[in-house]
Order: structure tokens, then C-alpha cells, then sequence
């Protein structure tokens, strides 16, 4: 057998260094950690909501939660505002205005013997020429607003229906509106007018979903 000595470790305590530099922090670093502090240290703001801690900017609003810590009255408000009634509303009013205005411009660049008069063959009067702009654009702005209210309120059904925001809601729309609005002419008018709307539709919503 081979004889040794028994030599024990001998630990030697090394002299310790930080690994950063102790330097007084700068003002850009300051306004950094006062972030931090913010946001995860002692200065952060926590409101309760579902019995969970989430973290708040102390208006009741929390950024990216939804609708988590909005009050009821703003939710009914966008619920009113995302419903259909109020889509439906909308596109009615929208439609009535759009109708006004073609009435006023069809009725200004029709030739002035188009225009009805109180004595047939006469030269149309400033009174004759308002009384036509009126009668054209009311007769427009219902026919416009018939068609926005009928239109949106399919449209939006059809949407909620399907849970789906795409180009075929809007051709659906169109050709179940086209349908309605020319049946009253008879069946061919009819489909016609559904074929006609729902690639006026399609076109339309291809245009805003690619260009906007």
C-alpha cells in the first residue's frame, strides 16, 4: 500500500466585487426606476375587480381588459350604440340626408321643361323650381331612407347570426333587400333588383374592406 499525507482543503475567502459600479444614478435612470416603481413597486395601484387584483390607472378603466372596470352606464351606451336599432337608425337618417341631396342636384340640372309649373307651357318661376326640389328630394329621401333602414337592419341580424364581420354579410344583405324592395313589382323585378344589390353590396364592401 502506497502511504500519503493527508493534506485538508484550505478555502480561501476571495475579496468580493460588485458587478456594477456604484455610481450615483443619472436623471434619465431616476425617471426610469420611478416608472418601474409605478408600475410594479410600492407606487402601483391595484383596484379589485371579481374579487381578482388587477392593476388600474385609478379612473375605473384598465388598458387592454375590455370592459373590465367600466361602469354600467358607459357599457349601455356602447351596447345601444352596437345594436342594431341604433345601426338601423343611423342608416335611416344617413339614407334621408343622401336623399335630399340627390333631389337637390337632379332637380338644379334638369331641363326647365321637366319642371311642373301652374300654367302648363309657361316659364318656370324661382317658386316652381323650390316647389319641384322639394317634392324631388322628399320623394328621394324616403325611398333612401327606406332602403339604409332595411338594408342595415338585415345586415346587422345577418352578422349577429352568423358571429362573423365579413364581405358576405353585406352580400346577403343585399340580395335579401334587393329581393324585398323589388317583389313589389312582381317576381322577375324582384330578382332582379336581389342580384343587382347583392353585387352592388359586394362591391361596395370589397371596396371599404381592401381600401380602408
Amino acid at each position: 500500500m502506497s502511504s500519503g499525507v493527508y493534506a485538508p482543503f484550505i478555502f480561501v475567502k476571495k475579496e468580493e466585487k460588485p458587478f456594477i459600479n456604484e455610481y450615483p444614478p443619472s436623471e434619465s435612470d431616476q425617471r426610469v426606476f420611478s416608472v418601474l416603481d409605478h408600475l410594479m413597486g410600492s407606487r402601483r395601484k391595484w383596484g379589485g375587480i371579481d374579487n381578482r387584483l388587477i392593476p388600474s390607472d385609478g379612473s375605473g378603466r384598465i388598458p387592454g381588459m375590455g370592459t373590465a372596470g367600466v361602469s354600467k352606464e358607459e357599457l349601455r351606451v356602447k351596447r345601444f350604440m352596437e345594436s342594431c336599432t341604433f345601426k338601423a337608425i343611423i342608416s335611416c337618417a344617413g339614407g334621408f340626408v343622401l336623399g335630399i341631396g340627390l333631389g337637390v342636384f337632379t332637380a338644379s340640372i334638369d331641363p326647365m321643361s321637366t319642371i311642373h309649373t301652374t300654367t302648363p307651357g309657361a316659364t318656370p318661376t324661382i317658386k316652381d323650381v323650390w316647389r319641384e326640389m322639394k317634392t324631388r328630394s322628399l320623394s328621394y329621401a324616403k325611398n333612401f331612407a327606406v332602403v339604409g333602414l332595411v338594408f342595415s337592419t338585415i345586415e346587422c341580424n345577418i352578422e349577429s347570426y352568423r358571429a362573423k364581420s365579413d364581405i358576405r354579410n353585406g352580400t346577403y344583405a343585399g340580395f335579401v333587400t334587393g329581393g324585398l324592395l323589388g317583389f313589389r313589382a312582381g317576381l322577375q323585378a324582384g330578382l332582379f333588383g336581389a342580384v343587382g344589390f347583392a353585387a352592388f353590396s359586394t362591391a361596395i364592401e370589397y371596396y371599404l374592406l381592401n381600401h380602408h
